[in-house]
């Protein structure tokens, strides 16, 4: 479903997605979208960040009010995003599902380093279900990285890594 266009960029229901190829070598550059021939795909809630920061034609509002149509947690989701890239760290949705946010090692892009975290943000009022907390821990498992779990509270974030211990 497509909802704006403009002659360099097209917002749709899951995506922004790019065409001009400038704009598409600043994102590269920046640890951001995914380039599929000639155009790249970037996920609403780091186009936000991107669009916050002028690098897009939208608004960030425009954005988030279209990713929380079908996210409810895409204002607490790009509040992490921004918090940790304005920190230096390269924050993308993760490839496998939006469950989760890909947080790679301070000063490392995609594809220079393997991403460390698994971020999964939660509301403030999260209570895990029974076998929540497992199955999350089974998926960073299969993917080698480390469990984080991120909340936010009065528009900040706090983070709870989680891990596994082996009392044999």
């Amino acid at each position: 479903m497509k909802e704006t266009k403009t002659t360099s960029a097209e917002l749709t229901d899951r995506f922004v997605v790019i065409r001009d190829k400038p704009l598409i070598l600043l994102l590269r550059n920046i640890g951001a979208a995914v380039e599929e021939g000639k155009e790249a795909k970037i996920p609403l809630i780091e186009a936000a960040y991107f669009a916050e920061k002028g690098k897009l034609p939208f608004t960030k509002d425009e954005i988030l009010a279209l990713a929380s149509k079908s996210d409810p947690l895409a204002n607490d989701k790009y509040v992490v995003i921004e918090h940790l890239r304005s920190r230096g760290y390269i924050t993308r949705v993760s490839l496998d599902t939006d469950e989760f946010l890909r947080l790679h090692r301070k000063g490392f892009r995609p594809g220079e380093d393997r991403t460390y975290y698994l971020v999964k943000v939660v509301s403030e009022a999260w209570v895990p279900k029974p076998g929540e907390l497992d199955e999350a821990l089974d998926f960073a498992g299969k993917l080698r990285k480390e469990l984080v779990v991120a909340m936010v509270r009065n528009s900040k974030p706090r983070f709870i890594k989680l891990g596994r211990a082996n009392f044999e």
